[in-house]
């Protein structure tokens, strides 16, 4: 029980992004681009990794309850 004035720490979490595997950008296709072309990843901002709170953690990374 956190007592007035008192502050609970929330737990954060940080996981590598999945869409640029941590590099913080990622490859354009050659189709695309018709030249070797890198762009920022805009999952994570360019910084290569996600950071969730303790509410968003348990969403993403619980097993689902449906089995």
């Amino acid at each position: 029980m956190v007592k007035k004035g008192e502050t609970m720490i929330k737990a954060i979490h940080k996981a590598i992004c999945p869409a640029c595997k941590g590099n913080g950008f990622i490859r354009v296709p050659y189709e695309l681009a018709r030249d070797e072309q890198w762009a920022d990843c805009e999952v994570c901002k360019s910084q290569g990794e996600l950071t969730y709170d303790e509410k968003n953690f348990v969403e993403q990374f619980a097993p689902s309850k449906s089995n």
